[in-house]
């Protein structure tokens, strides 16, 4: 066997790309397969006609000595800016807090750049859904996608994903799946609508309060499209689940009325509308470890649902696999 062991990854959001980035040079190839046609995640960029959005998290904050690290160096490379946005709490038009202590960060010119510029020092697989794993009972791991086609045979998988698909494809690992079942999962429906003219909102972004959105935020075109106003809508936890099997278009409107609802202004026909379900957007309990590995089968899992439902929970998680694959590639391929 190879001293240099092959690693496939599975899942190239923040986490999958953060670990495959960290291995870079200690094993002897890191694949990395994502089921959808662009990387990122829930930091992935949404294109709607020729708008564009950051319809998943929109800020990320620090807290980690090793993270903030980590987002000193994207800001030297000039992939991460502070966010100076003016943050508010919002109750059907009435401002009735300021939050302007918190220091958060924004990708630069999107959050996207952040993960495409991780993907560009990776063997990227994209539009590749890996569904089944099949151990070799010699060792290693064959992939196979949902059409049953055979993607290779891998000395060591991590599973970069969403808990839920975790579950499936750890399923031959049962201290993996069974840690992975445990976390649960919020819904968030998400909308993104573009303006030609401004709505004289004052605010960048707002915590919304008694009301199916939890939070809104102005999408900043800077000066490509310097007359666009382009907001992002989060609905709650609740209100999403509620609404989980609604067709798109009730989904839009009812999140537009809530939306002109919260800004008590007068409602304006959006130039372009749009909403996306995060099924599985945040995990309510992580497990409270930074990721799990299976020494005896070569296999792991990670993920912001092991750490914190953080960017900077993501980032950790993947370091932390990435470490414990090296420790493990010390111990059986030296």
């Amino acid at each position: 066997m190879s001293n240099k062991p092959s690693v496939a990854i599975i899942g190239a959001g923040l986490t999958g790309l953060t670990c495959g980035t960290a291995l870079q040079g200690m094993v002897d190839n890191v694949r990395i397969f994502e089921k959808d046609v662009f990387p990122g995640g829930r930091v992935g960029r949404f294109q709607a006609g020729e708008y564009e959005f950051n319809h998943g998290a929109q800020y990320f904050t620090v807290n980690n000595p090793l993270f903030w690290n980590i987002v000193s160096a994207w800001q030297s490379e000039g992939i991460v800016r502070p966010w100076d946005g003016w943050i508010v709490e919002l109750r059907r038009g009435h401002i009735t807090n300021s939050d302007m202590s918190t220091q958060r960060f924004v990708g630069a010119p999107c959050m996207a750049t952040i993960v495409e510029n991780l993907a560009r020092h990776c063997d990227l697989v994209t539009s590749t859904n890996i569904t089944e794993l099949e151990h070799e009972e010699s060792g290693g791991w064959r992939l196979f996608n949902e059409r049953g086609d055979y993607q290779g045979l891998f000395d060591i998988v991590i599973v970069a994903t969403a808990a839920n698909q975790a579950v499936e494809l750890c399923r031959p690992v049962a201290d993996i799946r069974r840690a992975a079942d445990h976390v649960d999962m919020t819904v968030c429906w998400s909308g993104m609508f573009a303006f030609e003219r401004p709505l004289s909102l004052p605010y960048d972004a707002a915590f919304v309060l008694d009301s199916p959105l939890s939070w809104i935020s102005r999408y900043h075109y800077g000066e490509q499209r310097p007359d666009a106003d382009c907001w992002v809508l989060h609905a709650t936890p609740e209100w999403s689940q509620q609404y989980v099997a609604s067709f798109r278009g009730r989904v839009m409107n009812a999140l537009l009325d809530a939306f002109w609802e919260a800004t008590d202004l007068a409602v304006h026909k959006p130039a372009s509308a749009s909403v996306h379900c995060w099924k599985h957007a945040l995990p309510i309990n992580p497990i409270g470890e930074d990721s799990l590995f299976d020494d005896s089968k070569a296999i792991g899992a990670c993920g912001d649902w092991c750490t914190a439902p953080r960017i900077e929970g993501a980032v950790l998680s993947g370091f932390s696999m990435a470490d414990r694959v090296m420790k493990y590639v010390r111990k059986h391929h030296a």
